[in-house]
Protein backbone atom coordinates (compact mmCIF):
# COMPACT_ATOMS: atom_id res chain seq x y z
CA UNK A 1 0.00 0.00 0.00
CA UNK A 2 1.07 3.93 -0.81
CA UNK A 3 0.51 5.92 2.16
CA UNK A 4 0.97 9.77 1.82
CA UNK A 5 -0.02 12.89 3.05
CA UNK A 6 -0.61 15.71 0.30
CA UNK A 7 -1.59 19.60 0.78
CA UNK A 8 -4.50 20.37 -1.69
CA UNK A 9 -3.77 24.01 -1.52
CA UNK A 10 -0.36 25.00 -0.26
CA UNK A 11 0.67 24.92 3.14
CA UNK A 12 -1.67 23.75 5.85
CA UNK A 13 -5.11 22.60 5.56
CA UNK A 14 -6.45 20.77 3.50
CA UNK A 15 -4.44 17.84 3.94
CA UNK A 16 -5.32 14.40 2.55
CA UNK A 17 -4.57 11.24 3.64
CA UNK A 18 -4.36 8.50 1.11
CA UNK A 19 -4.60 4.47 1.46
CA UNK A 20 -3.69 3.71 -2.20
CA UNK A 21 -3.73 -0.28 -2.51
CA UNK A 22 -0.58 -2.15 -4.51
CA UNK A 23 -2.85 -2.45 -8.32
CA UNK A 24 -0.71 -5.86 -8.31
CA UNK A 25 -2.63 -8.74 -7.71
CA UNK A 26 -0.78 -11.72 -9.75
CA UNK A 27 1.94 -11.85 -11.94
CA UNK A 28 1.22 -9.45 -15.04
CA UNK A 29 -2.42 -8.71 -13.40
CA UNK A 30 -3.77 -5.62 -11.59
CA UNK A 31 -6.67 -4.45 -10.12
CA UNK A 32 -8.53 -1.41 -11.00
CA UNK A 33 -10.29 -0.43 -7.87
CA UNK A 34 -12.91 2.29 -6.46
CA UNK A 35 -12.29 4.73 -3.98
CA UNK A 36 -13.91 6.73 -1.33
CA UNK A 37 -12.89 9.83 0.03
CA UNK A 38 -13.74 10.15 3.75
CA UNK A 39 -15.02 13.25 5.89
CA UNK A 40 -14.12 12.82 9.81
CA UNK A 41 -16.99 14.84 11.73
CA UNK A 42 -15.98 17.46 14.32
CA UNK A 43 -18.78 20.09 14.73
CA UNK A 44 -16.82 22.31 12.35
CA UNK A 45 -13.96 23.21 15.02
CA UNK A 46 -11.97 20.03 14.21
CA UNK A 47 -12.01 16.36 12.37
CA UNK A 48 -12.00 13.64 14.78
CA UNK A 49 -9.61 11.06 14.77
CA UNK A 50 -12.03 8.26 15.69
CA UNK A 51 -13.68 9.21 11.99
CA UNK A 52 -10.77 9.03 9.78
CA UNK A 53 -7.89 6.49 9.33
CA UNK A 54 -9.88 3.12 11.28
CA UNK A 55 -12.67 4.10 8.94
CA UNK A 56 -10.28 3.67 5.81
CA UNK A 57 -8.79 0.95 7.15
CA UNK A 58 -12.19 -1.08 7.08
CA UNK A 59 -13.35 -0.07 3.96
CA UNK A 60 -9.26 -0.85 2.67
CA UNK A 61 -9.83 -4.20 3.81
CA UNK A 62 -13.06 -4.45 1.63
CA UNK A 63 -11.29 -3.61 -1.23
CA UNK A 64 -11.57 0.18 -1.64
CA UNK A 65 -8.73 2.77 -2.47
CA UNK A 66 -9.49 5.19 0.84
CA UNK A 67 -8.62 9.09 1.30
CA UNK A 68 -9.03 10.85 4.37
CA UNK A 69 -9.71 14.52 4.30
CA UNK A 70 -8.82 16.90 6.69
CA UNK A 71 -10.78 20.05 5.53
CA UNK A 72 -10.35 23.47 6.83
CA UNK A 73 -11.54 23.77 10.83
CA UNK A 74 -12.00 26.82 13.12
CA UNK A 75 -9.81 25.51 16.19
CA UNK A 76 -6.05 24.65 14.28
CA UNK A 77 -4.89 23.60 17.81
CA UNK A 78 -6.53 22.76 20.95
CA UNK A 79 -4.87 24.21 24.42
CA UNK A 80 -2.14 21.73 26.01
CA UNK A 81 -2.30 23.54 29.47
CA UNK A 82 -4.97 24.79 31.84
CA UNK A 83 -6.05 28.72 30.64
CA UNK A 84 -4.39 28.57 27.42
CA UNK A 85 -7.19 29.60 24.25
CA UNK A 86 -7.37 27.22 21.33
CA UNK A 87 -6.00 28.61 18.00
CA UNK A 88 -8.33 29.78 15.67
CA UNK A 89 -8.83 30.34 12.05
CA UNK A 90 -11.33 32.72 11.31
CA UNK A 91 -11.50 32.72 8.16
CA UNK A 92 -12.61 28.96 7.93
CA UNK A 93 -16.42 28.63 8.07
CA UNK A 94 -18.66 27.06 5.66
CA UNK A 95 -18.79 26.38 2.44
CA UNK A 96 -15.04 26.34 2.30
CA UNK A 97 -15.45 22.84 3.31
CA UNK A 98 -17.10 21.57 0.72
CA UNK A 99 -14.44 23.55 -1.58
CA UNK A 100 -12.02 21.57 0.19
CA UNK A 101 -14.10 18.08 -0.65
CA UNK A 102 -13.80 19.27 -4.55
CA UNK A 103 -10.21 19.60 -4.38
CA UNK A 104 -9.81 15.92 -2.58
CA UNK A 105 -12.15 14.53 -5.32
CA UNK A 106 -10.42 16.33 -8.49
CA UNK A 107 -7.12 15.34 -7.00
CA UNK A 108 -8.10 11.75 -6.94
CA UNK A 109 -9.43 11.74 -10.67
CA UNK A 110 -6.00 13.24 -11.59
CA UNK A 111 -4.28 10.08 -10.16
CA UNK A 112 -6.86 7.60 -11.17
CA UNK A 113 -4.82 6.29 -13.98
CA UNK A 114 -1.32 6.14 -11.73
CA UNK A 115 -3.30 4.74 -8.77
CA UNK A 116 -5.57 2.27 -11.05
CA UNK A 117 -8.69 3.81 -9.80
CA UNK A 118 -12.00 3.62 -11.20
CA UNK A 119 -12.72 7.13 -11.86
CA UNK A 120 -16.52 6.03 -12.52
CA UNK A 121 -16.51 4.56 -8.84
CA UNK A 122 -15.09 7.50 -7.14
CA UNK A 123 -17.21 8.10 -3.50
CA UNK A 124 -17.46 10.57 -0.35
CA UNK A 125 -18.12 9.54 2.75
CA UNK A 126 -19.24 12.00 5.88
CA UNK A 127 -19.51 11.45 9.74
CA UNK A 128 -21.56 14.27 11.79
CA UNK A 129 -20.23 17.56 10.26
CA UNK A 130 -18.49 15.71 7.99
CA UNK A 131 -21.73 14.21 6.94
CA UNK A 132 -22.78 18.01 6.30
CA UNK A 133 -19.67 18.97 4.09
CA UNK A 134 -20.58 15.90 1.64
CA UNK A 135 -24.19 16.70 1.42
CA UNK A 136 -23.46 20.10 0.31
CA UNK A 137 -21.31 18.25 -2.05
CA UNK A 138 -24.35 15.98 -3.42
CA UNK A 139 -26.67 19.01 -3.82
CA UNK A 140 -23.67 21.59 -5.24
CA UNK A 141 -21.47 20.00 -6.71
CA UNK A 142 -22.06 22.24 -10.04
CA UNK A 143 -21.75 25.24 -8.18
CA UNK A 144 -19.50 27.84 -10.76
CA UNK A 145 -18.28 29.10 -8.14
CA UNK A 146 -17.56 26.25 -5.91
CA UNK A 147 -16.13 24.94 -8.95
CA UNK A 148 -13.90 28.21 -9.62
CA UNK A 149 -12.43 28.39 -5.90
CA UNK A 150 -11.65 24.44 -5.69
CA UNK A 151 -10.12 24.65 -9.48
CA UNK A 152 -12.15 21.86 -10.35
CA UNK A 153 -14.81 20.24 -13.18
CA UNK A 154 -17.98 19.64 -11.91
CA UNK A 155 -17.24 15.80 -13.20
CA UNK A 156 -14.51 15.60 -10.78
CA UNK A 157 -16.14 16.84 -8.31
CA UNK A 158 -19.65 15.17 -8.39
CA UNK A 159 -19.08 11.64 -6.38
CA UNK A 160 -20.79 8.24 -7.33
CA UNK A 161 -22.71 8.24 -4.45
CA UNK A 162 -22.41 9.51 -0.93
CA UNK A 163 -22.36 7.65 2.26
CA UNK A 164 -23.76 10.03 5.18
CA UNK A 165 -22.88 8.84 8.84
CA UNK A 166 -25.18 10.56 11.21
CA UNK A 167 -24.99 13.43 9.34
CA UNK A 168 -25.66 17.05 10.40
CA UNK A 169 -28.14 18.15 7.68
CA UNK A 170 -29.45 20.76 8.96
CA UNK A 171 -28.82 24.44 11.08
CA UNK A 172 -30.23 23.00 14.86
CA UNK A 173 -26.74 22.47 16.39
CA UNK A 174 -25.67 25.98 15.20
CA UNK A 175 -29.11 27.77 15.89
CA UNK A 176 -28.98 25.91 19.24
CA UNK A 177 -25.04 26.88 20.11
CA UNK A 178 -26.25 30.52 19.32
CA UNK A 179 -28.46 30.99 21.74
CA UNK A 180 -26.40 28.95 24.69
CA UNK A 181 -24.22 31.00 27.37
CA UNK A 182 -22.48 27.69 28.30
CA UNK A 183 -18.52 28.27 27.81
CA UNK A 184 -17.46 27.46 24.15
CA UNK A 185 -20.78 27.35 23.14
CA UNK A 186 -20.10 30.33 20.83
CA UNK A 187 -17.41 28.63 18.66
CA UNK A 188 -19.74 26.40 17.22
CA UNK A 189 -21.96 29.21 15.20
CA UNK A 190 -18.18 31.00 14.61
CA UNK A 191 -17.14 27.41 13.07
CA UNK A 192 -19.85 27.04 10.84
CA UNK A 193 -21.00 30.54 9.74
CA UNK A 194 -18.18 32.85 10.81
CA UNK A 195 -20.08 35.12 13.13
CA UNK A 196 -21.75 35.61 16.09
CA UNK A 197 -25.06 36.75 14.84
CA UNK A 198 -26.15 34.05 11.95
CA UNK A 199 -29.57 34.87 10.03
CA UNK A 200 -32.19 33.23 8.74
CA UNK A 201 -30.60 33.31 5.72
CA UNK A 202 -27.75 31.61 6.85
CA UNK A 203 -29.31 28.74 8.79
CA UNK A 204 -31.40 27.95 5.45
CA UNK A 205 -28.27 27.78 3.42
CA UNK A 206 -27.86 24.85 5.75
CA UNK A 207 -30.56 22.96 5.75
CA UNK A 208 -29.92 20.34 2.88
CA UNK A 209 -33.64 19.50 2.87
CA UNK A 210 -34.52 22.85 1.43
CA UNK A 211 -31.95 22.08 -1.27
CA UNK A 212 -32.55 18.56 -2.94
CA UNK A 213 -32.35 18.12 -6.19
CA UNK A 214 -32.98 15.37 -8.63
CA UNK A 215 -29.86 14.57 -10.27
CA UNK A 216 -27.83 14.14 -6.85
CA UNK A 217 -25.79 10.86 -6.58
CA UNK A 218 -27.80 8.07 -4.42
CA UNK A 219 -27.48 8.22 -0.96
CA UNK A 220 -26.87 5.85 2.15
CA UNK A 221 -27.57 6.70 5.09
CA UNK A 222 -27.61 5.77 8.66
CA UNK A 223 -28.40 7.01 12.19
CA UNK A 224 -29.65 5.91 15.32
CA UNK A 225 -32.42 6.71 17.15
CA UNK A 226 -30.95 8.05 20.58
CA UNK A 227 -28.33 10.17 19.10
CA UNK A 228 -28.96 13.53 21.33
CA UNK A 229 -26.53 15.46 19.49
CA UNK A 230 -27.63 15.31 15.85
CA UNK A 231 -31.94 14.59 15.49
CA UNK A 232 -33.04 11.64 13.81
CA UNK A 233 -35.97 12.86 12.80
CA UNK A 234 -33.87 15.80 10.70
CA UNK A 235 -32.42 12.78 9.01
CA UNK A 236 -35.67 11.13 8.50
CA UNK A 237 -36.97 14.22 7.25
CA UNK A 238 -33.82 15.21 4.61
CA UNK A 239 -34.31 11.49 3.23
CA UNK A 240 -37.74 11.74 2.82
CA UNK A 241 -37.01 15.14 1.08
CA UNK A 242 -34.62 13.40 -1.22
CA UNK A 243 -36.89 10.31 -1.75
CA UNK A 244 -39.54 12.90 -2.95
CA UNK A 245 -37.04 14.18 -5.30
CA UNK A 246 -36.64 11.48 -7.19
CA UNK A 247 -33.11 10.86 -5.47
CA UNK A 248 -32.22 6.74 -4.75
CA UNK A 249 -31.55 6.73 -1.33
CA UNK A 250 -31.22 3.35 1.32
CA UNK A 251 -31.98 4.88 5.24
CA UNK A 252 -30.75 2.47 8.13
CA UNK A 253 -32.22 3.92 11.25
CA UNK A 254 -30.71 1.81 14.49
CA UNK A 255 -32.81 2.03 17.82
CA UNK A 256 -29.74 2.46 19.89
CA UNK A 257 -26.40 4.45 20.43
CA UNK A 258 -25.39 7.91 21.10
CA UNK A 259 -23.65 10.22 18.36
CA UNK A 260 -20.31 9.32 17.36
CA UNK A 261 -20.34 5.95 16.82
CA UNK A 262 -17.55 5.50 14.37
CA UNK A 263 -17.51 2.18 13.42
CA UNK A 264 -19.37 1.40 16.45
CA UNK A 265 -17.08 -1.50 17.61
CA UNK A 266 -13.69 -1.92 19.45
CA UNK A 267 -11.59 -0.97 16.64
CA UNK A 268 -12.61 2.42 16.96
CA UNK A 269 -14.15 3.21 20.40
CA UNK A 270 -12.32 4.66 22.83
CA UNK A 271 -15.42 4.48 25.95
CA UNK A 272 -17.67 1.44 26.43
CA UNK A 273 -21.10 3.79 25.25
CA UNK A 274 -19.39 3.71 21.79
CA UNK A 275 -19.48 -0.37 21.20
CA UNK A 276 -23.03 -1.13 19.47
CA UNK A 277 -23.35 -4.22 18.08
CA UNK A 278 -26.25 -3.42 15.91
CA UNK A 279 -25.34 -0.46 14.95
CA UNK A 280 -21.82 -1.99 13.99
CA UNK A 281 -23.38 -3.94 10.82
CA UNK A 282 -23.54 -0.61 9.09
CA UNK A 283 -20.00 -1.13 7.43
CA UNK A 284 -21.11 -4.38 6.27
CA UNK A 285 -24.78 -2.79 4.79
CA UNK A 286 -22.45 -0.22 2.92
CA UNK A 287 -20.33 -2.89 1.44
CA UNK A 288 -23.42 -4.34 -0.07
CA UNK A 289 -24.53 -0.66 -0.87
CA UNK A 290 -21.32 0.03 -2.77
CA UNK A 291 -22.06 -3.48 -4.38
CA UNK A 292 -24.88 -2.51 -6.58
CA UNK A 293 -22.62 -0.48 -8.75
CA UNK A 294 -20.04 -3.02 -9.08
Amino acid sequence: MLFQTVHLAGEGMPELDCYVQDPAIATGVEKVRPAIVICPGGAYLKCAHREGEVVAMRFAGMGYHTFVLRYHTYVTKMPSAAGEQPELDADSHYPLQVVDLMRAMAYVHAHAAEWRVDPDRVYAMGFSAGGHVVGSLVEHWDDPDLLAAAGASADAARPRGALLCYPMVDARLARDAAHDDSPGAALVPRAIFGTDAPTEQDFARLDLAKHVRPDMPRLFVWQTAEDGTLHAADTVRFVAAAMEAGVSCELHLFQKGRHGLSLADETSANAPELVNPAASAWPELARTWLALDA
